[in-house]
């Protein structure tokens, strides 16, 4: 959620190399809509608000530019929905539209994140939110996907349980982070090639838990795939994209992966983490060691 649709294409577009594919008003939620190809069918969706009064400027009241909602496809929609309800998750609303259609989970029930479920059928448009002709863009953005994002909660062992019994997922690793005083778990979608990350700070007195504390659960970290870490790294510095960490940071630690932590006030709140895979063989190390066998 944004607060300027023109300047926050502008940042992905300098950053990133993210072209947007289409553009929306969509009126039924007063907000405008820009949507820009991540890579591998995945998405970024920028959205602004077009009245004051609509639920997309209370959270920019709230909140300031951050992430708003985590879109997901799911091709069990008859089976998924009835299932969330059945547990009381409670949903906000569900639409119908040619081609798709969706239902929005409110984010109290999934520790803080706005999730919406969408199902594609009967069309030759894989992903039609992204326009009629997404498919046919030339422009190539520096990343390769989106490929994880993370959920910050208050408590781990309790989020786990919940994402597994509301979607059927399965953590493939747990551990601490001890350079951010973290402790994550990685869940793995259906299709194997995104993840969601669900995070509970283990100290009081870091970045995560003043957000936790500042702003409740919710979404916290967008992380994408890159393919060489060096020369984005080396885009961002003639860009200057403002840091958290850089990919040439003295005490970076090599986990079969090298990232680099973009900050949330060059990214339109978006904090961002790009992440170039080193292992030989394990496609997306954060999801362990054996969870794509």
């Amino acid at each position: 959620m944004v607060r300027d649709l023109d300047q926050a294409g502008g940042a992905y577009r300098r950053n990133l190399s993210m072209e947007a594919c289409y553009s929306e008003d969509l009126f039924q939620y007063s907000l405008k809509s820009l949507v820009l190809p991540a890579g591998q069918g995945t998405f970024v969706e920028l959205l602004q608000p077009t009245s004051p009064e609509c639920p997309g400027a209370r959270f920019l009241d709230r909140r300031g530019e951050a992430p708003y909602l985590l879109i997901f496809e799911t091709r069990e929609y008859d089976r998924l929905i009835p299932h969330l309800k059945s547990l009381g998750v409670r949903i906000t609303s569900e639409t119908e539209e040619p081609h798709q259609r969706s239902a929005f989970v409110h984010p109290a029930s999934a520790n803080g994140a706005f999730l919406e479920i969408i199902e594609v059928s009967g069309s030759d448009n894989p992903w039609p939110a992204a326009g009629p002709r997404w498919v046919e863009a030339q422009n190539q953005p520096l990343t390769r996907q989106l490929r994880q994002v993370a959920v910050l909660v208050r408590d781990l062992d309790q989020a786990v349980r919940r994402w597994s019994e509301m979607f059927g997922l399965r953590a493939t690793a747990r551990f601490p982070v001890s350079f951010t005083d973290l402790e994550i778990a990685v869940l793995p979608l259906a299709g194997l090639d995104t993840f969601i990350e669900l995070a509970q700070p283990t100290s009081g007195d870091t970045p995560s838990a003043r957000f936790l504390e500042r702003y409740g659960e919710g979404i916290y970290l967008v992380i994408f795939q890159i393919a060489d870490s060096l020369a984005v790294d080396a885009h961002l510095q003639r860009q200057v994209a403002r840091y958290t960490s850089s990919r040439v940071t003295p005490n970076y630690t090599n986990l079969g992966f090298n990232s680099i932590w973009l900050h949330p006030g060059g990214m339109n709140g978006a904090f961002t983490q790009l992440s170039q895979v080193t292992h030989p063989d394990n496609p997306w190390p954060p999801a362990g060691e054996n969870w794509h066998r």
